[in-house]
């Protein structure tokens, strides 16, 4: 009998997975493209076509402006804290301590709760007249009156930041613990033989060995602080004044607040294409870290 052809099997093999990335993936990308192109609008029965008009009103816009500049504050303060909070998380989690089991549970929670419905959680601790932090504050003397802690500009970045950095530690944890624990023990021992501290082997030793996972980490998160929209929206509305408006938020206002349906497809390719630029960005700036070793 013969024998079948086996370089055929990895495009089979891939197959499945090309069918779902095209239909959630490229396809999106590809009607999002050609329908910011139209002037799209529910009262009228036709789209016109405006070529390129719908970025160049988005991009002139001061609103869009404004909220790429918070966009662009928001991941690059959140990312980089985010993956080094869950490193140390996930140092700790390893770690072996009665309960470990059920504090692994209850680090994972935020993660798996919706954005809306941490974002109510966190204007509960927030809120600037019965806010539970502002209690523990007053009630510590720390404070003696209580902070507007969602209605301040500044206060309200903050707060979404603190926010957004809570619900997306549990999974970059995830990551890190995964390459934590296929550093092999005998590394630290020899290192703890020859005298080096916990910080030489932390800078010789973990951050060398686990560096692309971080890089992967740091990566997602990037495209979470870009895309992030549900909870900014729970906690602030993007207000006060646009203070907290990202521009994942400003699609979605762009799109169902005004009904400019062409020019909030226009801005959705272009948080894609800033996506990633950012992915790229990082990806040269740290060449070959994210390799397979045969």
């Amino acid at each position: 009998m013969a024998t079948r052809d086996m370089s055929r099997y990895p495009f089979e093999w891939l197959l499945p997975v090309l069918i779902l990335v095209i239909v959630f993936t490229v396809y999106p990308f590809g009607y999002a493209l050609w329908n910011s192109f139209f002037q799209i609008l529910l009262i009228l029965p036709v789209k016109p076509f405006v070529g390129f008009q719908n970025y160049v009103d988005v991009v002139s816009s001061i609103y869009f402006r404004e909220a790429l500049f918070n966009t662009l504050v928001f991941t690059l303060i959140t990312a980089p804290v985010i993956v080094v909070i869950a490193l140390a998380v996930a140092r700790l989690l390893l770690t072996k301590f009665v309960g470990r089991s059920v504090v692994r549970a209850v680090v994972l929670l935020p993660w798996a709760m919706p954005g809306a419905v941490s974002g109510i959680i966190w204007v509960w601790i927030f809120h600037g007249r019965w806010g539970v932090l502002n209690a523990l504050l007053f009630k510590l003397g720390i404070i003696s009156s209580y902070i507007p802690w969602l209605d301040h500009p500044i206060l309200a970045k903050f707060s979404v930041m603190v926010a957004h950095i809570w619900t997306q530690i549990p999974f970059a944890s995830v990551l890190l613990m995964a390459a934590l624990s296929i550093i092999n023990r005998e590394i630290y021992e020899a290192a703890e033989v020859d005298g080096a501290g916990p910080a030489r082997r932390l800078f010789s030793i973990t951050l060398p060995q686990i560096k692309g996972m971080m890089i992967i980490a740091l990566i997602y998160e990037f495209i979470m602080g870009i895309t992030s929209y549900d909870l900014t929206y729970s906690m602030t509305g993007g207000g006060p004044g646009g203070a907290t408006t990202l521009v994942s938020y400003y699609v979605w206002a762009e799109s169902f607040k005004m009904l400019q349906f062409g020019k909030g497809a226009a801005l959705g390719v272009i948080v894609a294409l800033l996506t990633l630029a950012l992915i790229l960005l990082i990806m040269r700036t740290v060449p070959g870290e994210i390799t397979v070793k045969e």
